[in-house]
């Protein structure tokens, strides 16, 4: 026999050993040539979802065998997840909890953002000028003060600020304005504070209108969840494999953006109104995968406290365990 020859069971085991090899690169192409699943989400354009954006973009979605289709849903896409016209949306914790509260069968499947829990450098603040007089929340009493929407989170911060301060929340006249209106009528003199939310809130330092107060503070000294994407249950039982998938690859998404806020500050102005220079200043909020059940209850109290809930929130009702 030749030296370039080979016995029987050498050629058998060497042939063999090809066709693994073939097999594992037919899997490994199929599995890149498998399509992508598209997931229709709702989401209002702020900081807090830029993991999702970001998520997206550097392909952690793809890894989980997803295509993200995000929508700009200013009400928080709960008619649109109802209907099942999207997967799955975003919005405040406390506007899940009064959904829920109204009977509508809805599942926090992943965290959103959380505060930061640093006073004077949070998510929202309560902004006022320095020649109004306004120096801590409970001289809100009596004055006329901004939220982007009326019985919502941040009005509920509000008056949980002002109770904190020692005032009768009360005693505050709220009003709704979106941001930027909030921003131009306090410029003008039309109200008296805002409750901000950023970039507004970093908008409203700039042009002169001090923080003289950390609503979050008042519910909590730690950074605590203030939102979540949400599904409906039916949506879920329907097909609880891809809701596996979407909460992984959010939870995937968050810790990216949590490890890397450098690159959060470069995916805004994709998506918002937000110029670099901005994007660069703003105080970002914490992206962390944990729903606490604490965040759940302390919502769901404030929100009985304030008239905005009739009952106390279950967490397990209220969130989805994967399972």
């Amino acid at each position: 026999m030749k030296e370039t020859e080979l016995n029987f069971p050498t050629k058998r085991k060497f042939l063999f050993g090809l066709a693994a090899v073939g097999a594992l690169i037919s899997g490994i192409a199929a599995a890149q040539t498998k399509p992508l699943t598209a997931v229709n989400a709702g989401f209002v354009p702020v900081t807090d979802v830029a993991a999702l954006y970001l998520g997206e973009e550097v392909g952690i979605f793809k890894k989980h065998g997803l295509t993200l289709k995000a929508n700009v849903a200013s009400t928080g896409a709960v008619p649109a997840v109802m209907s099942g016209e999207y997967h799955f949306g975003f919005t405040a914790l406390v506007n899940i909890l009064q959904a829920r509260d109204k009977g509508l069968p809805l599942k926090i499947v992943a965290a959103g953002s959380s505060s930061t829990g640093t006073p004077g450098a949070d998510v929202t603040m309560i902004h006022a000028s320095p020649k109004s007089g306004i120096k801590s929340a409970k001289d809100l009493e009596g004055k006329t003060v901004s939220v982007n929407a009326l019985n919502g989170l941040l009005q509920m911060m509000g008056k949980a600020a002002v109770k904190a301060d020692g005032g009768d929340p009360n005693k505050v006249k709220f009003i709704e304005l979106g941001f930027a209106e909030a921003l131009a009528a306090l410029q003008a003199g039309k109200i008296d504070a805002m409750v901000g939310a950023e970039p507004f809130g970093t908008a409203a330092i700039a042009a002169g209108f001090p923080a003289i107060a950390s609503p979050y503070q008042a519910l909590s000294t730690k950074s605590m969840l203030t939102s979540g994407y949400f599904t409906s249950e039916p949506q879920i039982r329907a097909n609880p494999e891809l809701f596996k998938s979407i909460q992984a690859a959010i939870n995937e998404s968050l810790d990216y953006a949590q490890k890397n806020p450098d690159a959060v500050r470069k995916q805004l102005p994709k998506f918002t109104r937000l110029g670099p220079e901005v994007a660069g200043k703003l105080i970002l909020p914490n992206y962390l995968a944990a729903i606490p059940q604490e965040s759940i209850e302390v919502f769901s109290k404030t929100g009985q406290e304030f008239g905005m809930l009739t009952k106390s929130a279950v967490y397990d009702q209220v969130v989805w365990n994967g399972k």
